[in-house]
């Protein structure tokens, strides 16, 4: 059932049919969706809009909410019933409900995120599939998806770049568009630029390697079809990409442009054009780098990742490839050492970072869990290294290890 509600009732589990009012009284970029936490709610109630369209039958109705007590049950039956169109099905809504009573708020930003990352990578392989099919792109599907990054990514930036790294290595081409829209989105806020800007950044990172699905006569391993110097192919995917989103009168120019042109590079050596400088645009020349970056700290069957710090220490080494200007902010992004690097430490001991400090990014938040001098693991601890008591700090080196080539065994982040 649709039934009118003022903003001032909505809560966590209710199901937005439609906005009211113009476009200029809110920030959402669809129409529709299922109201997963607080940082969704709150830009509901700091928007202009005076009231909504709730459909009950795919979330909470205000009588579900009247008492404090029905909350957590019918946020749970809500997100049940919301599961196939929302990127939160990843959990039981049972234990969604469960962890976001108990759960910190650092602790339910990388729920959340964990969440948006594993539906997203779901329905970009069903969009990538409908396109090797010779169907056309779902626009509204890709807002959607792009639309809860930006969400994730304002509340917690580092929640949703650090956990998008973790890939499958039958699901890499689907993970690495997912990880290069998050990697997009949040450089375009450091950057800060519009929010029509933003959106178009996360749509083209999520579009950028379409063409590796449009032409199945030379992908490679194919029953029965030639396989094709892996150079080779590389070279074709962006105008095969770019090709297949022409077809679609609705993807923005943009959108497109990076997709042909995400391997340019700022010295004109890149391809497919040639490009060099300010001839390739804003968003290709975030798109160089995003891409890059999450290609070499990614593991795959035939090259183990690297480490993040040492990625970024390799790109900050290169001469022509990038954007100098915008890698600078891209760092500033991800932080000087990014979430999941493993960074030395004084007492011969080893630290993989598990949050940052904005206000000292030389100084995250570790968890020590290798000794150098011993070589073998220790039981691990939380260490925040900006604290003035800290006994341990970051080893000053000339170039970062790279401790990802070296099996050890690293914890999780979380």
């Amino acid at each position: 059932m649709i039934k009118k509600v003022p903003v001032s009732q909505l809560c966590i589990g209710m199901y937005v049919h439609d906005l009211g009012g113009s476009f200029l009284d809110h920030s959402f970029w669809r129409s529709r969706f299922l109201i997963q936490n607080e940082r969704k709610l709150r830009s509901l109630r700091e928007s202009k809009l005076e009231w909504v369209l709730i459909d009950t039958d795919r979330g909470v109705d205000v009588s579900s909410v009247a008492s404090g007590a029905a909350a957590p049950a019918a946020r749970a039956e809500a997100a049940s019933r919301a599961a196939p169109q929302t990127p939160g099905a990843a959990r039981s809504p049972e234990k969604a409900a469960a962890a976001h009573q108990t759960a910190t708020p650092e602790q339910q930003a990388f729920d959340d995120a964990r969440d948006i990352i594993d539906g997203s990578r779901e329905q970009v392989k069903q969009l990538f599939a409908d396109v090797e099919l010779g169907g056309k792109i779902d626009m509204r599907q890709i807002e959607g998806l792009v639309q809860d990054m930006a969400d994730s990514i304002e509340g917690h930036p580092d929640a949703l770049t650090s956990l998008a790294r973790i890939k499958r290595a039958d699901q890499y081409l689907y993970a690495h568009s997912v990880a290069v829209s998050a990697l997009m989105t949040a450089l375009a806020r450091t950057l800060e630029l519009s929010d029509e800007q933003i959106r178009l950044a996360g749509m083209a990172g999520l579009l950028h390697d379409i063409g590796k699905v449009r032409d199945p006569d030379e992908a490679p391993g194919k029953l029965g079809r030639p396989i094709q110097p892996a150079q080779e192919l590389l070279r074709k995917h962006p105008q095969a990409g770019a090709e297949a989103l022409r077809q679609d009168p609705n993807v923005p120019p943009e959108v497109i442009d990076v997709c042909l042109h995400h391997h340019e590079r700022v010295d004109g050596k890149g391809f497919p054009d040639g490009l060099a400088g300010e001839d390739i645009s804003l968003l290709a020349r975030m798109a160089a780098i995003c891409n890059y970056y999450d290609e070499v700290i990614s593991t795959r069957p035939f090259k183990k990742g690297w480490d993040p710090a040492f990625a970024l220490f390799k790109m900050l080494q290169s001469s022509g490839q990038f954007d100098m200007d915008i890698l600078g902010a891209f760092v500033r992004t991800v932080g000087r050492y990014p979430l999941g690097s493993i960074i030395s430490l004084t007492q011969s001991e080893l630290g993989l970072v598990v949050a940052q400090n904005p206000d000292t990014p030389e100084l995250p938040v570790v968890k020590i869990f290798y000794s150098i001098r011993w070589s073998h693991a220790i039981p691990e601890r939380r260490v925040n290294l900006a604290e003035p008591d800290c006994p341990s700090r970051v080893m000053p080196v000339v170039a970062p290890v790279d401790w990802a080539q070296s099996g050890l065994p690293v914890p999780s982040i979380a």
